[in-house]
């Protein structure tokens, strides 16, 4: 299958070592990725010890009612914004009850959205934790797939960085 080089993914592997250490499990919400996070993550073998799930809420109705977000965080601040991914993050976390929860939004491309006024290539991503919630904004170069690409990479960076400043073992 061309474009899917999924063999090892060793960003992926050291997130799941992490997670297993801390004996925890990660969710994702990725609207802009479509999927690629997860997919890097399932991608190890044993992910099922690690990985509890994901959703790819594209249109953002799924988001608001499968997470109980406040449709006024949306409203007041645009889908690609640090308060809506953050609630994102925050509300997967409590449904689903694991640890971590990482969540994105952004504009592909190669058109930028009709509703913001952000560049193609602007892209949030939360991690929530046991600590709380960090929030990045980036603005990625590339094609729509190269976009994607970029936000999958930095999530898992997010999370293995956050991981291990965390520690090894729960405390």
């Amino acid at each position: 299958m061309p474009g899917l080089p999924l063999d090892y993914d060793a960003l992926a592997a050291a997130v799941g070592e992490l997670l297993v250490a801390r004996g925890e499990k990660v969710a994702v919400s990725e609207t802009t990725a479509g999927g690629l996070i997860s997919a890097r993550m399932l991608s190890v073998p044993g992910a099922s010890r690690w990985y509890d799930g994901g959703i790819i809420p594209y249109a953002g109705a799924h988001r608001w009612q499968q997470l109980g977000l406040d449709i006024e965080i949306v409203r007041r601040h645009g889908a690609v914004s640090g308060p809506w991914v953050a609630a994102t993050a925050e509300g997967l976390r409590r449904a689903l009850g694991c640890a971590w929860a990482l969540a994105e939004s952004g504009i592909a491309g190669p058109q930028g959205s009709r509703r913001s006024p952000k560049p193609v290539g602007a892209v949030v991503i939360a991690l929530a934790g046991p600590a709380g919630t960090l929030t990045e904004e980036h603005l990625f170069p590339g094609t729509r797939v190269e976009v994607m690409v970029q936000i999958a990479e930095r999530a898992l960076q997010l999370l293995r960085v956050s991981l291990e400043a965390a520690g090894s073992t729960r405390g």
